[in-house]
């Protein structure tokens, strides 16, 4: 279990036979492309979910379970524009509430992962003049666009961690009140701490639950290899829709390369097959959210040109 990084770069190396990602090849990322693999392989649609934001805070001696943060603000935080919870901004976004004097602590990823270049996706979309102005002081190229390696400029209080489980890891810390980071919506809910609610386009606050993320992502734009376009997701006007929903690809072989088997080639099908369908059930169980439909047929379908293939 590591980051999106280093699943393509494995596949790409041939030590995997199959890998999975958030993002895709090909794209630009702190001035280094990350180049297609020689070998053949295609995008397999495989789970659909929120980047959440997990965070450790009490109000007056409890803990707070109703945060609520408009993407700027989100933005901000990750930023380092807002570096307290008291401020008039968050609390604009929690009228009533009396948040604390405390330092705002961001936690973002160390390793290069699929969370943070969705994160940054979504920022350098929504909010480019803010996080093109991080980038630059952080010492990047601008425009930023999407990274998977979250920059951090030192002296901002920023912490670093490895993989989703150690960012939430380091959330859930009883010692750690005032932190906040971006991790699956899964992470969160296994360490029984809360998300924040995101104002979405239609001026609703909402929580990345499955049935949120799926109406979301009918606001995405299907590429023909499976890949997203997901602007319309960030902006869909559905008063429910979760703006920062998105699904992760398997990334599978298409050709008998690498020692890659016509006999694996069978099993990895069928494992396609009944991650697809039976497999989508168990989603919401595990905090994500099934496929919208036509990503499972187009899956399907491509699994079936693909077995036509090879019988």
């Amino acid at each position: 279990s590591t980051g999106s990084s280093d699943g393509r770069n494995q596949f790409k190396s041939g030590t995997v036979d199959f890998a999975s990602s958030e993002i895709p090849y090909g794209l630009k990322d702190g001035g280094v492309i990350d180049s297609l693999p020689s070998r053949k392989f295609a995008y397999m649609p495989l789970v659909a979910g929120g980047t959440s934001f997990m965070y450790n805070l009490k109000v007056g001696g409890k803990r707070f379970t109703n945060l609520r943060l408009s993407g700027e603000n989100i933005t901000k935080i990750f930023t380092g524009v807002l570096t307290y919870w008291d401020d008039p901004a968050i609390a604009k976004d929690n009228p009533g509430i009396s948040l604390p004097k405390r330092k705002i602590v961001p936690v973002v990823r160390s390793d290069g992962s699929g969370s943070t270049a969705q994160f940054a996706t979504w920022m350098a979309s929504e909010h480019q003049s803010l996080w093109d102005s991080y980038c630059k002081a952080a010492g990047r190229d601008i425009p930023c666009g999407v990274t998977s390696s979250y920059p951090v400029i030192s002296g901002r209080g920023f912490v670093s961690q490895p993989n989703s489980q150690g960012v939430s890891g380091y959330v859930s810390q009883n010692a750690n009140e005032g932190t906040i980071t971006y991790v699956e919506y899964s992470y969160a809910k296994n360490a029984g701490f809360p998300v924040a609610k995101v104002l979405n386009n239609a001026g609703y606050y909402v929580e990345p639950t499955p049935s949120n993320v799926a109406v979301g992502l009918l606001g995405a734009k299907i590429n023909s290899d499976l890949t997203s376009n997901l602007n319309g997701v960030y902006n869909n006007s559905d008063s429910r829709a979760y703006p920062l929903s998105s699904y992760s690809y398997m990334v599978v072989p298409t050709a008998l390369q690498n020692n890659f088997t016509n006999d694996k080639g069978k099993t990895l099908g069928a494992f396609a097959y009944y991650f697809l369908c039976e497999g989508q059930q168990q989603a919401p169980a595990l905090g994500y959210s099934p496929l919208p439909i036509n990503l499972v047929k187009s899956g399907t379908a491509k699994i079936a040109a693909r077995s036509e293939e090879h019988t």
